[in-house]
């Protein structure tokens, strides 16, 4: 797949947490410019000893106030959002959608005021049938689509609807990528690190060789590092130029575990 020079400076959201850290050092790696609009500005203790980390700009900001960031993100090649929030019981279901869909929605619309042409979001494989994350249920509204589930498919929509379908005057790409289960070794905010791949690795390994339905092989558990390449290629690569692209978490299993694989 050939990658342009086009997109030299991405702007990230979410760059402190799991996913989002692993994608701003993926990029960094490849020796692109990358920008991390944090809360704090700053890097996450965890990350200062990485040589990488050093390399990257941080920006306080935050991502449902544009007014913080925007002047930043002029120029931008690409902008990457990777913010959610899990749906933790003590969280109301208005809190999760809004941190699920508008805390993506706002950078996105702001990307596409200020000039950007290029947009990655990460979504999720949601299992629908899972309560809390698929679906839910209250008295007043029997049941209903999750809160996870419904910010995810806020964020979905507008990308593809409104960032690349809303103007039909500029050529803006954007690409969802859709992992299941997420693999690897997630850094909690004490430090503590809790290694993921312990238990999804050989989970993942099994799921591989059984001839699932799709709707369940698309719960086999992705390595962080196959979702960071995936979110870099997205953000700089020609093929991505100019249209909508939903990545699926077979895709991101199949095309992105290595670079022998690109």
């Amino acid at each position: 797949m050939a990658s342009s020079n086009a997109a030299k400076r991405l702007m990230i959201f979410g760059g402190t947490g799991f996913v989002g850290s692993a994608i701003a050092r993926e990029a960094a790696r490849r020796g692109l410019l990358v920008q991390c609009v944090t809360r704090g500005g700053d890097a996450p203790a965890h990350l200062r000893s990485e040589p990488w980390a050093a390399s990257v700009t941080w920006l306080r900001g935050d991502a449902l106030n544009p007014g913080t960031y925007a002047e930043h993100m002029r120029g931008a090649d690409a902008v990457i959002t990777s913010v959610g929030r899990l749906p933790f019981p003590h969280l109301t279901r208005d809190v999760i959608v809004r941190d699920n869909g508008e805390t993506n929605v706002a950078p996105a619309r702001c990307a596409a005021e200020v000039g950007v042409d290029r947009l990655v979001v990460i979504g999720a494989t949601v299992p629908r049938m899972i309560p809390g994350v698929g679906w839910g249920f209250s008295p007043s509204g029997g049941v209903h689509d999750a809160g996870y589930a419904a910010g995810k498919a806020i964020a979905e929509a507008h990308a593809r609807d409104e960032f690349v379908g809303g103007d039909a005057s500029r050529r803006r790409g954007a690409a969802v990528l859709k992992p299941g289960p997420i693999s690897g070794t997630r850094v909690l905010g004490g430090g503590a690190k809790v290694p993921l791949w312990a238990a999804l690795g050989p989970l993942a390994t099994v799921m591989r060789a059984l001839p699932l339905p799709d709707a369940v092989a698309q719960m086999t558990p992705v390595h962080v590092d196959n979702v960071a390449r995936a979110a870099v290629a997205a953000a700089t690569e020609d093929s991505f130029a100019g249209a909508y692209r939903a990545m699926s978490n077979a895709e991101l299993i199949e095309r992105f575990g290595d670079e022998s694989s690109r």
